[in-house]
């Protein structure tokens, strides 16, 4: 046992076994055989048969077509003599679903209180299931994880796990193990949120699992789908805790033990394209106005064609009908180290019109700033922030664009010194892709050739529309 001794003290509070049984669903593709039985074999041996009334195995259509028929009459035979016997669903995939298909698909047949979904290069170690029960029949809206202690790739010895790490990502989407502060006199073996799954092993409550209608389906084969559940989860009235009592080892490769079908034309390998297409459904339905961020870290992913056609899964009933937060609540509450870098801008980067992009050019010896449309693809090009709360586009070299009334006593555009206040000479406010001077309520305009101006603002004009390399809201 890896866990602390006081977890084997503790008396768990569990439900009668009549109103909680467990459904556990494994899938696999091409797994080794021995780990796949260590998976099974300490599934069934160590979790208490009163509870366990479900085993969903699922091939995803492996190249040994005979191996799960093997597990099959192997398991069955084990429950031979008597005792209690879970009921035994070995199911194969007549074509490559994918990880995400076969997880549903196995929920979808269960008739358990409550699923576990297990990876297939696991061991279930002692006394797992209870702690985490235990914390389910308190709330119902929980999702638990057990905390996951390392099995060696390569020697397949078991490790022991820190208690000290959460499950988070970055920006890119990409799973990233957190550091866990523990408030004054806390426990360390005591349960505790994390805003992410790890190895995507978790319990659930079979009813609260379809209430979020699952994995998105919209997602395929695997990648994405633990951070995609999580994110879902907290935003729509649910939490995520990782139980420290409840131990379950498991493999963490560096590399993907099975081959993922061809994609999209992309220059990238067939599991990185993949991932990257889960990752934009990801940030396409979660993250808002943060998108952007991704879309900064990620530009390929602006390319891949989605086509997003399942017709159960419809994303805005699902938020409606769950009364989903936004996605800034769930920096704010519950993955706080997800930064937002320049915070204090709503928008930064390059400036667009169409093929050429918004430059200052420093015309010495007198120098005087010159504002001119330039390549965008030229060197060290100006890289404009247009700050939330003041409305000014500034450069790097602290000049802000505003507007001065010339000799005619018409209004032009004016590349001076930022000034400090709100004040309106040097307010932009943005509309879709104008930028619109808020104190003559004119727009930005470039109306010929490399020529800059201030116009009376049209609705769809291409001319004045400017768009920056990364926007932090979403825009009117």
């Amino acid at each position: 046992m890896t866990r602390h001794d006081s977890c084997n003290t503790r008396t768990y509070k569990l439900p009668h076994a009549s109103n909680a049984k467990l459904s556990v669903v494994i899938s696999f593709y091409n797994e080794a055989r021995s780990i796949l039985l260590r998976t099974i074999l300490t599934l069934i041996s160590r979790t208490p048969g009163d509870y366990l009334h479900e085993l969903i195995i699922i091939d995803d259509c492996s190249g040994d077509a005979n191996l799960l028929g093997s597990l099959d009459g192997l398991i069955r035979s084990m429950f031979a003599t008597p005792g209690p016997c879970p009921i035994l669903i070995f199911k194969r995939n007549r074509q490559r679903r994918g990880l995400i298909w076969s997880r549903n698909e196995g929920a979808r047949v269960s008739t358990g209180h409550y699923l576990l979904f297990l990876d297939s290069h696991c061991e279930v170690n002692d006394g797992w299931l209870e702690p985490l029960l235990d914390r389910l029949a308190l709330n119902s809206s929980l999702a638990v994880s057990p905390l996951l202690d390392p099995i060696d790739p390569e020697t397949l010895s078991y490790l022991t796990g820190n208690v000290l790490l959460k499950g988070g990502f970055d920006w890119s989407l990409h799973f990233h193990w957190l550091p866990r502060q523990l408030e004054e006199r806390e426990p360390p073996e005591q349960q505790y949120n994390s805003p992410a799954f790890a190895g995507g092993i978790m319990m659930i409550s079979r009813e609260w699992f379809f209430k979020l209608h699952g994995f998105n389906p919209h997602l395929q084969i695997w990648g994405g789908e633990s951070i995609e559940f999580a994110i879902k989860l907290w935003l729509c009235g649910g939490q995520i805790e990782i139980v420290p009592c409840s131990r379950i080892g498991h493999i963490f490769r560096a590399f993907h033990a099975f081959e993922f079908p061809a994609q999209f034309e992309q220059q990238l390998d067939t599991a990185q394209a993949t991932y990257l297409r889960n990752s934009k459904i990801i940030a396409e339905s979660w993250l808002d106005e943060y998108k952007y961020l991704f879309y900064t870290l990620k530009p390929a992913a602006k390319e891949i064609p989605l086509n997003l056609t399942h017709q159960h899964y419809e994303l805005a009933l699902i938020k409606t009908g769950q009364q989903c937060h936004r996605f800034d609540w769930y920096m704010r509450h519950v993955n706080t180290e997800l930064k937002v870098h320049n915070a204090k801008y709503s928008a930064l980067g390059t400036l667009r019109n169409e093929d050429r992009c918004l430059h200052v050019e420093n015309t010495l010896p007198k120098v005087k700033w010159k504002l001119l449309l330039v390549s965008c693809y030229q060197v060290e090009i100006t890289q404009w922030h247009l700050h939330r709360e003041s409305g000014q586009l500034s450069t790097g070299s602290n000049l802000c664009l505003g507007v001065s009334i010339n000799n005619q006593n018409r209004p032009e555009l004016a590349l001076e010194s930022c000034l400090g206040g709100q004040l309106q000479q040097q307010r932009w406010l943005r509309r879709d892709t104008q930028l619109l001077h808020a104190e003559t309520h004119l727009c930005l305009d470039n109306p010929v050739q490399n020529q800059l101006e201030l116009s009376s603002c049209r609705p769809q004009a291409t001319s004045q529309s400017f768009q920056f390399i990364l926007e932090m809201e979403t825009q009117a």
